[in-house]
């Protein structure tokens, strides 16, 4: 068979089916038609993004022609996304600690600030803290923010916290970290306690740990203890004596620059230009810590005490002046006062006035509100104007105005008292009770062997002094010595009664502005009693009297007068110390205690009386020695002499 072939196919023109015969391995079309597509493809490859350039270009450029591109370039009003217009409704923030304390905060409104995104801005906030003992803290404020990032609170204005533990505060602003349980604030704050009120310009509270700090002008109204009067105690104490320190019922009312409390160990202290007020008392001192008992904030149970918060100790550091009203100050180096027990120590360097004029200086001073007394301990030195009291150990009961002066060696003392009575100034005696001239005709007669001074002081040394200021009287015991001018005094015991007021004022006794210092006006001496003059001429016997208006001395009992070996006996010797004379006289039925009289008779003179005349021994010789004194103590004896013959 034969066969033909069109070459016209490879014209690439489609041949109509029928009208020739196509070859099977003919594909040259086909090639040609993959080729336009391949190369259309190639060209929209590129094409596409340039026409998609070239559209926004052409965009661009004439929304820039319609702006006026190359003339001016106006202000556009471009729509802003502003942090207002993000606010939240009723937004709720909580978290825990690690301790176990759990924390939350709400508000009204919050608003998102876009510049900040962990600071929400908050109004109408509410908050709680609650520590690991499930003690609740309330917080609230009209507005703040809160950083979630740092977990702190911001707060201003109208700040009110308050919680289980009794603790209120109102506050200006404040900075609450939620995650430590911290709030401080920069501004003035008012806080309400168990303990009492305390405002400030600056706080810090430490919800954890319980301690609370309060910088500038802090001021504080403390919780006071009701002093409840011991059983054993004096009622008219009770009534009259001026309350310690801490001890009355009066509130404590603390100023100072920083007040630190720490609940945990139940103690406040107050530091820097610290003053303390109750009732009529007021302490100062740099520093003062307070103990407190129970919870200064309270515990939150139903167990809790009354006496949260109510004072238990106070203890003040160096320089330390106390104040009771306008008249008494006591300055010492250490306060320390026990609202418990009623007591107070106020130790080193203690000075103790009282106005217009009295000053006690020791070492120690020991304050006792149930007894209402003072022990004042180590050298000891009480003056009033001149007058003067020296020992180790001064015991004053303020209600009764009895006091001790001793100087045991415990306290630093040497067995010895010593005390100084000034006595008015040019004082004249009063001539209308001296010896009479019935008993100079009775008794014998001497020289001026005893004169002295009236107006000289009278010093007194002896073991202790006894005085009850109520009834002007003092009583020295212990081998008293007691000298005025040339004139001296030895006896077991002397009394002294005066006027004024001697040592320090007591509740018993008018105001101290209303007295003087003492004055002795009688003397009474008993238990083996000495007089010596300023010549060496002694006077013994079992008593004496001496009445310090008239400046006379009347010596009785067992009476001897002595002079070198020269003796006269009798039962009284009235001496006139104003002009140094002096009489002896045996009175009849009398002796040393109010028995029989004493005779001239034997070797010395001693024996049975009944004439009531006395008896002497002279010896010429000696009295011939005593010059100035021979034609006078002649006569005397020649005188004896002839009343004794008569």
């Amino acid at each position: 068979m034969a066969s033909a072939s069109d070459t016209s196919v490879t014209s690439g023109r489609d041949r109509t089916a029928g009208k020739g015969i196509v070859l099977a391995g003919d594909r040259t079309a086909s090639r040609h038609v993959a080729r336009r597509h391949s190369k259309g493809v190639r060209i929209l490859k590129f094409a596409l993004p340039i026409t998609a350039i070239a559209a926004v270009s052409v965009y661009g450029l004439s929304i820039m022609q319609t702006a006026g591109w190359g003339t001016s370039m106006p202000e556009l009003a471009m729509p802003q996304i502003l942090p207002e217009n993000l606010a939240m409704e009723n937004p709720h923030y909580e978290g825990f600690n690690a301790d176990g304390g759990r924390y939350w905060v709400r508000a009204a409104r919050a608003k998102q600030d876009l510049k900040a995104m962990n600071v929400i801005t908050l109004e109408g906030i509410t908050g709680e803290l609650t520590d690991a003992q499930k003690l609740k803290t309330v917080i609230a404020a009209a507005r703040g923010a809160f950083d979630n990032k740092s977990n702190k609170l911001e707060l201003f204005d109208n700040i009110d916290i308050s919680g289980d533990n009794e603790l209120k505060a109102q506050l200006t602003r404040a900075s609450v970290n939620t995650k430590d349980g911290i709030i401080t604030s920069d501004q003035p704050v008012n806080v309400s306690m168990a303990a009492g009120k305390i405002s400030a310009n600056q706080m810090t509270i430490r919800q954890k740990v319980k301690e609370y700090t309060f910088i500038d002008n802090v001021q504080t109204e403390i919780k006071s203890r009701a002093s409840n009067a011991s059983p054993n105690q004096n009622p008219d104490a009770t009534k009259s004596a001026p309350k310690l320190f801490g001890s009355s019922n009066e509130p404590v009312n603390i100023t100072a620059n920083r007040l630190d409390i720490n609940d945990a160990t139940k103690v406040a202290t107050f530091s820097g230009s610290v003053t303390a007020v109750q009732g009529p008392a007021s302490l100062t001192a740099p520093e003062l810590e307070v103990t407190y008992e129970g919870s200064a904030t309270t515990s939150g149970k139903a167990e809790a005490s009354d006496n949260n918060g109510k004072l238990k100790r106070l203890v003040a550091q160096s320089p330390v002046e106390l104040r009771q009203g306008e008249n008494d100050v006591v300055t010492g180096q250490t306060a320390d006062f026990d609202a418990v027990t009623q007591k107070a120590v106020i130790d080193g360097d203690v000075v103790m006035t009282q106005a217009p004029d009295r000053r006690a200086v020791g070492d120690r001073a020991e304050f006792d509100q149930t007894a209402d007394s003072i022990l004042l301990t180590g050298t000891v030195n009480l003056t009033q104007g001149e007058n003067e009291l020296r020992g180790s150990r001064l015991l004053f009961y303020r209600a009764t105005g009895k006091m001790q002066l001793t100087a045991p060696s415990a306290t630093g003392g040497t067995g010895r008292i010593f005390a100084r009575f000034k006595q008015p100034a040019g004082k004249s005696a009063d001539t209308s009770t001296a010896p009479a001239e019935d008993i100079k005709r009775q008794g014998i007669a001497f020289g001026a062997t005893f004169k002295t001074n009236p107006g000289a002081p009278v010093s007194v040394e002896a073991a202790k002094l006894d005085v009850d200021d109520t009834a002007k009287q003092a009583v020295f015991t212990g081998d008293v010595r007691a000298v005025q001018g040339d004139f001296i005094i030895r006896s077991g015991t002397l009394s002294a009664a005066y006027a004024g007021s001697a040592g320090l004022s007591g509740t018993a006794a008018p105001e101290p502005s209303k007295q003087g210092a003492a004055q002795i006006s009688r003397m009474k001496a008993r238990d083996k009693v000495q007089i010596t003059s300023n010549d060496g001429q002694t006077a013994t016997g079992d008593w004496a009297d001496f009445d310090v208006k008239a400046n006379t001395a009347t010596l009785g009992g067992n009476v001897v007068l002595t002079q070198g070996k020269n003796i006269v006996r009798g039962t009284k010797l009235v001496i006139d110390m104003t002009t140094g004379e002096s009489v002896i006289k045996t009175e009849a039925g009398t002796g040393a205690a109010g028995g029989t009289a004493i005779s001239s008779g034997g070797p010395d003179g001693a024996g049975a009386v009944t004439s009531g005349r006395p008896s002497a021994v002279f010896f010429p010789g000696d009295l011939k020695a005593k010059s100035g004194a021979k034609s006078e103590k002649k006569s005397a004896a020649d005188g004896w002499q002839q009343r004794n013959t008569e």
